[in-house]
Formats: structure tokens, C-alpha cells, sequence
């Protein structure tokens, strides 16, 4: 009898008693002809003693974890690709991590979906991303994926990373992200296929500016809400008008006030400009709202221009204020009325002053009620005069006075006409002085009396 024939008659229980020089002395016709149920008993410093190049012919897939785990980096060198892909999933995620490191790209793609997955975090670890192909990687799952380093990410060849599912993207960790390179972008998140959807919020982070940037319109339009809520600044001001020039009223309603004060406005269309809430629109500096086109801006509600800061203001240009009716005007909160410049002011459309809200016109300054044209000026009605404090009607051109019909006369208030000067008085008509009362006349000073008085004088003799 040979000793293969014997050799392979063995029982479990034999060759467990065999010791590791009768082991070693095994030649590869008896290490092959070792039945299953003795391979299974080999214990792994048996299984370390057999010659590297006897290894192969050892019927891997009956040899326990345990053993196998004696496994020389020699032995492991010499078991071809069919003999790896032979192996169960208890024993690939029983394989060392200097083991791993080993196997061939060719190792990796003969292994099915199952063994793949068996691998283990520290397995995974171990791999240099150049053995992973596009064959191997997509029978990872997600948190398999999301395991895998920003490094050994970097390292996939295009063909890899474009292999990655929306399945496995959903796993991967924000320092995966940032492993991806430009191709990968391009190939992931770019055209109609783009797989941006699948990033989680926190991953979705791992991408900077210039590869948000790369996406294309396909890819800013497949950007969740979610993950449109989730962008830094860097990543909103690297937004191109392609990246969301299709987003819907929600996508641009997802930006935070700070994220908006990142945004390039003119990225917007004049549509999307109209989809901008109150509370983005107050975030708005004066550059941006310089950027609201005016089609947009003309059919804002009033709860968006009421919106428009005191800082955002100076962005409206002379014709978008020349452009506002009196509704649009009134809609204004106070601060940013009262911060529109001389210039802005004098543009305002004198009919827009005939309907101007009480609060508007107490907070014009005395600067901005000496500048008011003379136009503006006669627009006003009895409730705006009436609005005016002692200090504004002061302000105005001596002449302007005049404009005032007596209606409007009689509607300065008991505190403004006590304040009115000598040039102011030299001015009232004679339909202003008729118009008042006696009560009305009780209130002025003596020295008041006297310029009244005196300018009557002068008028009278004068003709």
C-alpha cells in the first residue's frame, strides 16, 4: 500500500494524533488525498508545517477557522484563484489581515457576492484599494463601504468607483467622500444618471467646493432638501446658476438665512428669485439684492419686500425704486425705509407719497424731508402732513410750506405748528392763515404772531 492510499483512509480522530513532522513529511500526492473530515481536523499548526508548495492541494474549503488561521503567508502565496473562491464565508472572514493584504485583485473578483460580504471591518482595513475592481467592489454593502478609508477610496481606479451603487453611496462616510477623486465626481454625481441623492447629510459633507462645483445641472437638481439644508457655505457659494438653475420652490426654500448670504443670487432665475422667503430674503445683503432681477423684484409680495433689511436696501437701484407703487412702498418695514439714501428717496414717484403710511413718514429724517421734491411734497394728503413731527415740517424748503393746501394746513399737528420758524410763516397762504382756528392761533408764540403778522404786512403793501 502507498502512503497516499493510506494516508487517505485517515479518520478525523488519526489525524489529530499525527504530529507536525509526520504532517510535514506529507508529500502533495498525500496532503490531496487527506479525506474532508481529516482536513477539518487539522489543527493550525499542523496545517502551518505543510510545504508552501503542498498547500494547494489540500481541500481548503473543509479546513476549520481555526486552522486556517495558521495559514503561512508562504502557504497563502501558492493557493491559486479557484482554490480562494473555494473557500466558505466563515473562512474568508476568518483569513488574518496580513492574509488579506495578500489577495490579488483576481483573488477578489472570483469571490460571489456572500464571501465579499463576509469580510470583516478590519479585513477591509487591511485591503489597499488598487485589489479592489469594479468586479469585487459592488458586492460590498453599504456598511462595508462606509468602512472603507478616505485613502483606500482615492485609490480605486475610475472603473471602481464608478461601480459604486446609490445602495453602498448611502454607507459611505463622509471621509470616503472625500476620498473620491474628480473623475469619480464626474462619473457618481454628474449627468442623468447622477447617484448625489444617495449621499447622507453627514457624508455629503466630505465633498469641498470644487467638487460641488463639478456637478453638473443634472446632479444640483437630484440634491435633496435634506441635503441642501446640510450644505457649509463654501459648498452653497460653489453652487453654479446650471447646478440650480432646475431647482424646484422647495429646494430653494431649504436654504438657511446663513446659507443664503453664501449664495450667488444671479445663480437664481428670476422665477427661482420669487421663491425666496421672507426669512431668506431679511439675510439678503446689498450686493444681492442688487442681483434681484427686476422682473422678480416687481412681483414680490409685500411680505418679501417687507423683508428687505436696512443693510439689503441699498442694493434696490434708482429704477427698481422709481418702479415702486405705493402698496410696494408701504410694504417696506420701517428701517429699510428709512434707509433708503437721498437718491433712492428722490426717485420714489411722487404718488407714491399720497398714500404713504403714517409710521413711513415718522421716521424720515430731517435730511431726507429737505431733500423731498416739490412733487413729493404736494402729493402728501392730510394723513401724511398729520404724521409729520414739529422737526420734519421744520425741514422743509420754506417754500414747500406753500404747497400745503389749507386742508393739509390745518392737519399739521399742535406740536409742528408751535415749531414753525420765522421763514416757515413768511410762506402761509392765505387760504393756510384762514384756515385757522382760534384754538389754532391760541398756540403760536408771540414772536410766531409777529412774523405772521409781519408777512401779511408785507404781502398786503406789497400790493
Amino acid at each position: 500500500m502507498s502512503l497516499t492510499s493510506f494516508v487517505s483512509g485517515l479518520s478525523a480522530t488519526q489525524v489529530k494524533g499525527l504530529s507536525t513532522t509526520n504532517v510535514a513529511a506529507l508529500d502533495t500526492a498525500a496532503v490531496g488525498a487527506l479525506k474532508s473530515e481529516a482536513v477539518a481536523a487539522l489543527s493550525s499548526s499542523q496545517l502551518a508545517v505543510i510545504a508552501d508548495d503542498e498547500i494547494e492541494s489540500l481541500k481548503l474549503s473543509s479546513l476549520s477557522t481555526a486552522a486556517l488561521a495558521g495559514l503561512t503567508l508562504g502557504q497563502f502565496q501558492q493557493i491559486n484563484t479557484s482554490a480562494t473562491a473555494s473557500l466558505t464565508d466563515a473562512q474568508v472572514s476568518g483569513l488574518s489581515t496580513g492574509l488579506v493584504s495578500q489577495l490579488v485583485t483576481a483573488d477578489l473578483d472570483a469571490l460571489d457576492a456572500s464571501q465579499v460580504k463576509a469580510l470583516t471591518s478590519k479585513q477591509l482595513a487591511a485591503l489597499n484599494a488598487t485589489q479592489l475592481s469594479a468586479t469585487s467592489i459592488v458586492n460590498l454593502d453599504a456598511a462595508q463601504v462606509g468602512k472603507l478609508s478616505g485613502a483606500q477610496i482615492t485609490s480605486l481606479d475610475d472603473a471602481a468607483a464608478a461601480a459604486l451603487t446609490a445602495t453602498q453611496l448611502a454607507g459611505m462616510s463622509s471621509d470616503g467622500v472625500a476620498g473620491l477623486e474628480a473623475a469619480d465626481i464626474t462619473a457618481l454625481f454628474a449627468g442623468a444618471s447622477s447617484k448625489i441623492a444617495a449621499l447622507s447629510t453627514k457624508a455629503l459633507a466630505g465633498l469641498d467646493g470644487t467638487d460641488i462645483a463639478a456637478l453638473d445641472a443634472d446632479g444640483g437638481a437630484k440634491l435633496t432638501t435634506d441635503q441642501i439644508k446640510a450644505l457649509s457655505s463654501v459648498q452653497v457659494a460653489a453652487l453654479t446658476s446650471d447646478e440650480v438653475g432646475s431647482w424646484t420652490s422647495d429646494q430653494v426654500a431649504a436654504l438657511a438665512s446663513k446659507q443664503i448670504q453664501s449664495l450667488s443670487i444671479a445663480a437664481l432665475s428670476s422665477t427661482q428669485q420669487g421663491f425666496l422667503t421672507a426669512g431668506q430674503i431679511s439675510a439678503l445683503n446689498s450686493t444681492q439684492i442688487a442681483a434681484i432681477d427686476d422682473g422678480a423684484l416687481d412681483a414680490w409680495t409685500t411680505a418679501q419686500l417687507g423683508a428687505i433689511s436696512s443693510t439689503g436696501v441699498a442694493g434696490l437701484s434708482t429704477d427698481n425704486v422709481a418702479a415702486l407703487d405705493a402698496t410696494q412702498v408701504n410694504a417696506l418695514n420701517s428701517k429699510a425705509f428709512a434707509a433708503l439714501d437721498a437718491t433712492q428717496m428722490g426717485k420714489l414717484d411722487a404718488a407714491v407719497f399720497s398714500g404713504l403710511s403714517s409710521d413711513l413718514v415718522k421716521v424720515l429724517s430731517t435730511d431726507k424731508i429737505a431733500g423731498l421734491t416739490s412733487d413729493q411734497v404736494t402729493a402728501m394728503g392730510t394723513a401724511q402732513v398729520g404724521a409729520m413731527s414739529s422737526a420734519q415740517i421744520a425741514a422743509l424748503d420754506n417754500g414747500d410750506l406753500a404747497l400745503f393746501s389749507a386742508g393739509e394746513f390745518a392737519a399739521i399737528s399742535d406740536a409742528a405748528l408751535k415749531g414753525l420758524e420765522e421763514d416757515d410763516l413768511m410762506h402761509m397762504t392765505d387760504a393756510q392763515l384762514d384756515e385757522l382756528t382760534s384754538a389754532r392761533e391760541s398756540l403760536f408764540s408771540q414772536d410766531q404772531t409777529n412774523w405772521i403778522i409781519a408777512a401779511y404786512t408785507e404781502t398786503t403793501n406789497a400790493q
